[in-house]
């Protein structure tokens, strides 16, 4: 098996398991959470931001990490971190281990995706990297609709909904197994691992980075607040049943399988158009379950364009990064999801806050203006063309 084959693999499955179910499923579970530890909506926000500040713990530390030891060690943490968080969440016998859980669970995510950037910008031809990097950051959809199915078969077959997370669990530590299988043991040698500090702020701050961090954070807010609440939304609308929120999240995760095709959509619209496109997508999603999240072709419609959207984002952000920040993959994506993760921890957080006074419906429409007038900024023109860009 060639470099990007096995790279494509083993990071298509990493991200499966930490931007799936042990980032994911707590948004999947939350009416069922709420109503066995009889939870209040704000404290439930509070905890979906644990997660998320889980996940911006990490981000601080793998840039430096993965440059110090390659990206096999970072990776194996956010498995292990996954498998053990989610296991926690399955046995808890009270909100505050729930809760250890949850955010345990969600700084795999911050560990495991950053550093195969280095990894596909040390071992693949450039031609295909913008591909692989799409293909790594789709493993995410396929972790969703996963995630939808487990619960959906728990149901079936009469089974607690911690019985899924006892699944979520053991796949982590698959994926584990794999990745420890599949990635190299050294470090590649390569200038930023000669180079392991943190550069200046100088470095990180300029004319080409500022719109990436600009849309990095607005993205983090739209992509926290409607994983943590959407279910939830959908769930406590009349006529829905217990089988609504699973299938959303199948169909989240079918219809992201479109991100496999980011790659191709920059390389024939650009950059700029498929971005402004994708957050268009992200808006109108959160908008329609704002307006009527009892409608089932309103639902229907808002997982179609999220699950795409957010697959395309995903992956947007990481081309996006890798052509800002050439010279030091990693340490440049992983700043902008330090951004992503600052504006995930705020959104739930003012989300659960305001939800009892404003309800969940109008969070959602302005959840939906700020996706869509994001969609006003552009990125640098060399950075757009995808042309030589000296950061």
């Amino acid at each position: 098996m060639d470099a990007a084959r096995r790279l494509g693999l083993a990071g298509f499955f990493a991200t499966a398991v930490t931007f799936g179910p042990a980032r994911n499923a707590y948004g999947l579970f939350l009416p069922d959470i709420r109503e066995e530890f009889g939870l209040s909506t704000e404290m439930l926000g509070f905890i979906a931001s644990g997660l998320y500040a889980g996940y911006l713990a990490a981000l601080l530390a793998v840039g430096l990490l993965a440059a110090r030891t390659g990206p096999r060690l970072p990776v194996l943490a956010g498995l292990l971190s996954a498998g053990v968080g989610t296991a926690l969440v399955a046995f808890s016998p009270n909100p505050a281990i729930l809760a250890a859980g949850v955010v345990l669970a969600g700084t795999g995510a911050g560990w495991s995706w950053a550093p195969y950037n280095d990894a596909v910008g040390q071992t693949v031809p450039e031609s295909s990297r913008d591909r692989v990097l799409s293909i790594i950051s789709t493993g995410t959809t396929f972790g969703i609709a996963v995630t939808g199915l487990a619960a959906l078969s728990a149901a079936a077959y009469g089974l607690p909904w911690r019985a899924a997370w006892l699944a979520f669990a053991a796949g982590s530590l698959a994926a584990a197994a794999l990745n420890a299988a599949l990635l190299p043991r050294a470090p590649a040698n390569t200038g930023e691992a000669k180079t392991v500090g943190w550069p200046g702020l100088e470095w990180f701050w300029c004319a080409a980075s500022a719109p990436l961090f600009g849309v990095a954070l607005s993205f983090g807010v739209v992509n926290a607040v409607y994983w943590s609440f959407a279910v939830d939304l959908v769930s406590g609308a009349a006529g829905s049943t217990q089988a609504t929120g699973p299938l959303f999240y199948v169909a989240l995760g079918v219809f992201g399988f479109t991100g496999l095709a980011t790659g191709d959509a920059v390389a024939r619209f650009g950059l700029g158009r498929t971005l402004a496109a994708t957050l268009v997508s992200l808006g109108v999603a959160a908008g329609l379950l704002g307006l009527a999240p009892g409608s089932l072709p309103a639902v229907a419609a808002s997982a179609v364009l999220f699950g795409s959207g957010v697959m395309f984002m995903s992956a947007l952000l990481s081309v996006w990064s890798s052509a800002v920040f050439r010279e030091r993959p990693s340490t440049g994506f992983s700043t902008a999801l330090l951004l992503f993760g600052i504006g995930s921890i705020a959104g739930p957080a003012v989300v659960g806050a305001a939800a009892d006074q404003y309800g969940l419906e109008k969070i959602f429409l302005l959840v939906a203006a700020l996706a869509i007038s994001t969609s006003l900024i552009r990125p640098a023109p060399d950075d757009d063309t995808r042309g030589p860009h000296e950061h």
